[in-house]
């Protein structure tokens, strides 16, 4: 509420120092500080990352990942886990796989979940339920895993919502 109150008092202090002068140097200023302002703003976005919008767009009119269908989450990057899951998950499903590699595979599930789950986004846990059932089937007796599982479909049980099936696929 303060941030919006010194906002607006900032904005019209601001509007009243422009409003008050001669008119030619007020133009001046004006002409002046919108260049400014268009310029440094251009050079200052051009290194921002697109926005996305409610179209399924980001800034530039690429259909944003969402939109597309893929496996990407709001507002987290996952690409290095992704990938790490995906090399780890080809050796444990190998011929010849260890109880190290299936371990393996768990504990990089275990991570991404609890990328997922204490990101502070509700909308997520439901990827990172999938991760932990998914991790409990190459190493069932990961406590971790089941624990922040069962937490997870506690809090939707406890708001009175269906829980997800993430990670229940064979």
């Amino acid at each position: 509420m303060r941030t919006i109150v010194l906002s607006l008092t900032c904005g019209a202090a601001l509007l009243l120092a422009l409003g008050c002068g001669s008119p030619s140097a007020t133009n001046n200023s004006n002409s002046t500080a919108n260049s400014n302002i268009s310029t440094r703003t251009a050079t200052e976005t051009s290194s921002l990352p697109p926005v996305s919008t409610a179209h399924g767009e980001n800034s530039t009119g690429v259909p944003s990942a969402a939109s597309t269908g893929s496996a990407a989450k709001p507002g987290i990057d996952t690409a290095a886990l992704d990938a790490k899951i995906e090399k780890a998950e080809a050796k444990a499903k190998a011929a010849g796989a260890t109880q190290a590699d299936k371990t393996t595979v768990a504990a990089a599930l275990i991570q991404r979940g609890n990328l997922y789950r204490d990101a502070g986004q509700p909308v997520l846990y439901k990827f990172a339920l999938g991760d932990y059932r998914r991790a409990l089937r190459y190493q069932p007796g990961n406590e971790e895993a089941r624990e922040k599982m069962n937490e997870i479909v506690s809090i939707y049980q406890s708001m009175g919502r269906p829980v997800p099936e993430n990670g229940n696929d064979p």
